[in-house]
């Protein structure tokens, strides 16, 4: 399944353009910015304001940011079990994340406000102003950490190497594309430049893009196919339609930053805290792969079934993750080092089960195979 000989494609030389991009969009990158963004989130933070900007949406729900605060507010569509299920995952996954010591970053959930709880909505007119004329108020809530966009100059390099050159001075001036984090597909070969249509929310950068940038294509896989272990062993679930996307986060402060040895060294009186004087700092930002929506995923037995719905489940999603059997030898070597991540992690995780479990990732990494040979007959057919 894995060939542990297979070394990665040789460095390339890049650009200015692309070793710039490069590395804003790295993993654990720090960027400091005064762009507006920062600014108003700033401003908003030491008026103690409660504005809320339309963010996202999508089946399950609107999502609005509160202006100062690493917070989102997802509001339900409709009255059905989306919404608390959502919640139910994301809490399971976020806490299976940690405990597992997990690199990549999951928003943490905060609360869950049902519909009839009119106290909240009362306390919060804004939210409601903002959402009169998309949701039907009152509704549910999932309030969580926000992923931070990327900063402004991340998302003007990206519109430099991405967006025809007619069409950068609007993209860098569309408000919309402010809300910017990259989904990172490993799957797929298809990204190309140059659309009649751009816009930085939503977007995607394919391998053979990541691969154009010299991104460490091994610490993604690596990090992605961890991810995708805990969820499957530990949280047990399928993991079905969850995205991984690089955005930021803002620096926070705790009350205790410095160190006792640290402050010992100090003139009395100092200031301790960031340089904004803010308790969260908008303007010194790290970037992160994140994982994120868990609307749709779905508990699952330790048992062919269970292994059944995790294919399913892989089958279907977006091409996030490495695909087996591909021709390009790039494509081979991301889809190996994420064999690898993933049989490690999962046999960490079923250590102390039975030899009948400890089986199962294998037969979910054969299924995957087996997906990919039958697409590949019918292409022949």
């Amino acid at each position: 399944m894995t060939s542990t000989a297979e070394t990665a494609p040789a460095r390339r030389q890049l650009g200015e353009l692309e070793r710039n991009l490069s590395h804003a969009l790295s993993i654990h990158s720090v960027v400091s910015t005064s762009s507006s963004f920062a600014q108003r989130q700033a401003a908003a933070q030491l008026e103690n304001e409660q504005s809320f900007t339309k963010i996202g949406a999508g089946a399950c729900g609107a999502i609005f940011a509160q202006d100062g605060k690493s917070l989102v507010m997802k509001l339900a569509k409709t009255t059905g079990q989306e919404l608390w299920n959502d919640y139910s995952m994301h809490t399971l996954i976020f806490e299976k994340m940690r405990a597992c010591k997990a690199e990549v970053q999951v928003p943490e959930p905060y609360f869950f406000v049902p519909h009839d709880n009119e106290d909240y909505f009362n306390k919060h007119p804004t939210l409601s102003e903002a959402a009169k004329d998309i949701c039907n108020l009152p509704t549910n809530v999932l309030v969580t950490e926000r992923i931070i966009p990327l900063p402004q100059i991340t998302r003007a390099l990206l519109i430099e190497k991405y967006c025809v050159q007619h069409l950068q001075q609007a993209a860098l001036t569309d408000r919309a594309n402010r809300d910017c984090i990259v989904r990172v597909y490993l799957g797929s070969l298809k990204g190309r430049s140059g659309r009649r249509f751009f816009s930085l929310r939503n977007f995607k950068l394919h391998l053979n893009q990541l691969a154009e940038l010299d991104m460490d294509l091994g610490t993604i896989a690596s990090q992605m196919a961890k991810a995708l272990a805990i969820m499957h062993w530990s949280a047990k679930t399928d993991a079905r339609d969850v995205e991984f996307a690089l955005g930021s986060s803002s620096h926070k402060v705790s009350v205790s930053r410095k160190s006792y040895a640290e402050i010992s060294k100090m003139p009395p009186d100092s200031f301790t805290g960031p340089p904004s004087g803010l308790s969260e700092d908008f303007f010194r930002r790290t970037t992160e792969l994140w994982l994120l929506d868990f609307n749709q995923v779905r508990s699952v037995t330790f048992d062919q079934g269970g292994v059944e719905q995790m294919i399913d489940a892989f089958k279907v999603n977006d091409p996030y993750f490495p695909r087996p059997l591909q021709d390009d030898q790039l494509a081979k070597t991301v889809w190996n080092q994420f064999v690898e991540s993933y049989l490690r992690m999962a046999g960490s995780i079923l250590v102390d089960h039975e030899r009948q479990i400890q089986e199962l990732p294998r037969r979910f990494l054969r299924g995957i195979i087996e997906v990919e040979q039958s697409k590949a007959a019918g292409n022949q057919t």
